[in-house]
């Protein structure tokens, strides 16, 4: 039986292909309020907050890397974004009044711009940036739906394929070997919902039939999607 893998291909994080949820916000926030948005320095791992903390600024990222985390009621941790330069989080908790709905840390070491809440208020004023932040949030929506369709997925080679060719085009780079996602196993099991011994075998038949390479360089895992929008044979 062949099984289609559909591969939209997207352009990365805050890229000016128009993909990427904040290419211009934190450019835009940053001349609108300068010094307020000074840049701080985060270590790799640092835990910016946690779910269920109240937040006092947004978050932008200037550089590095960011996974937001959600658990739970029975303590299962779902990956639900890893967000790169261009983009920004914690607006829905601002917005709401409400404590965080994820956790946030630093997978890389980091440089963020943290607009405190009431400068975020007063940039709600200018159309531009409400415009750009329904933007992004919309997209967020789209992704939260695209996540649960994955989630949803009652078979694992369902859920493992239908996984890649959703990061395919979140997160996906267009390369002449294939769609690159940059993101190690672990990492990419928790965005899916399966074990990572799971993942590791259906990567594992994907590479035996061509469709998926893995590459290692300087400590970091890029997997390289083949054939996007063709069809891969699952016998």
């Amino acid at each position: 039986m062949n099984m289609p893998i559909p591969l939209p291909v997207n352009t990365p994080y805050g890229s000016s292909g128009g993909h990427g949820p904040m290419s211009t916000p934190v450019e835009s926030m940053d001349q609108c309020f300068g010094k307020e948005c000074a840049p701080v320095k985060i270590k790799r791992n640092t835990i910016l907050f946690t779910q269920g903390e109240k937040l006092t600024c947004l978050y932008l990222v200037e550089q590095g890397e960011i996974a937001l985390t959600r658990i739970s009621p029975d303590g299962r941790e779902t990956l639900i974004a890893i967000l790169g330069p261009g983009e920004f989080f914690g607006e829905g908790a601002l917005l709401g009044g409400c404590p965080a709905t994820f956790s946030a840390r630093a997978t890389r070491r980091s440089v963020l711009l943290q607009l405190p809440e009431r400068k975020f208020r007063s940039a709600l004023e200018d159309p531009q940036v409400c415009r750009m932040l329904l933007e992004a949030m919309a997209r967020r929506c789209d992704d939260a739906w695209n996540q649960m369709e994955v989630l949803g997925c009652t078979h694992v080679r369902d859920k493992v394929r239908t996984g890649l060719a959703w990061l395919s085009g979140r997160i996906g780079v267009e390369t002449g070997e294939g769609v690159r996602i940059d993101m190690n196993l672990t990492q990419m099991a928790r965005m899916v919902g399966c074990a990572r011994e799971t993942l590791s075998r259906e990567v594992s038949a994907l590479r035996r039939e061509k469709a998926v390479d893995v590459r290692h360089s300087n400590g970091r895992v890029s997997f390289f999607v083949r054939n996007p929008g063709g069809r891969v044979d699952t016998n």
